[in-house]
Order: C-alpha cells, then sequence, then structure tokens
C-alpha cells in the first residue's frame, strides 16, 4: 500500500491539493471512459442475418418461394407455407434477439 503511495506521489490523510488535481488533469486528462456510439437499429437488425446458418434458412425459403412459383398449380396455396413458415421463423429470430 505504501508503495503505491508513493508511486501516485499522493498523502493517505490528506489526499491532493487543489493544485495537484489540476495538474493531474491538465497531463492526464479526466478520469472517465470514452462514449460509445449507439448502434442503430438497422444495423442490429442487419447483424441477425450475418449468421451462417440464418442465411442457409434465408435461402431455403428464398429457393421454396421460387419453387412454389414456377409449380405446376397442384398444389395451390400450400406450396408457399414452407417459405412463410422459415421466413417467420428468421423475422421471430431477429425480432427477439434485438430486443
Amino acid at each position: 500500500m505504501e508503495e503505491a503511495v508513493k508511486t501516485l506521489e499522493t498523502d493517505l490523510k490528506q489526499g491532493l491539493t487543489s493544485s495537484e488535481v489540476e495538474k493531474r488533469l491538465n497531463k492526464h486528462g479526466p478520469n472517465e471512459l470514452e462514449a460509445e456510439e449507439p448502434e442503430s437499429l438497422w444495423s442490429k437488425i442487419l447483424e441477425q442475418f450475418k449468421d451462417l446458418l440464418v442465411q442457409i434458412l434465408l435461402g431455403a425459403a428464398i429457393i421454396s418461394f421460387i419453387l412454389a412459383c414456377l409449380g405446376d398449380g397442384d398444389e395451390g396455396l400450400t406450396a408457399f407455407v414452407e417459405p412463410f413458415v422459415i421466413m417467420c421463423i428468421l423475422i421471430i429470430n431477429a425480432t427477439v434477439a434485438v430486443w
């Protein structure tokens, strides 16, 4: 403890004088952390889609949607259920992660 007091050139009972405080503030600056820039909502949302598994699911949804559009029409709206469910899962996942 005494070694730290000597290194910091201070007195445990009296502390620093006003002039010493001013001198150290000028030399070292205030004892503060730099404020981080807040991350925008859009960048938080995009961050959720950078994961490889999410990208694979997104690709599967797109391919499934294209196949449903190009299908012969026998399935009707049921062909669109799979891409819709995948997209809902991805949106819910991103919403929960951002929240």
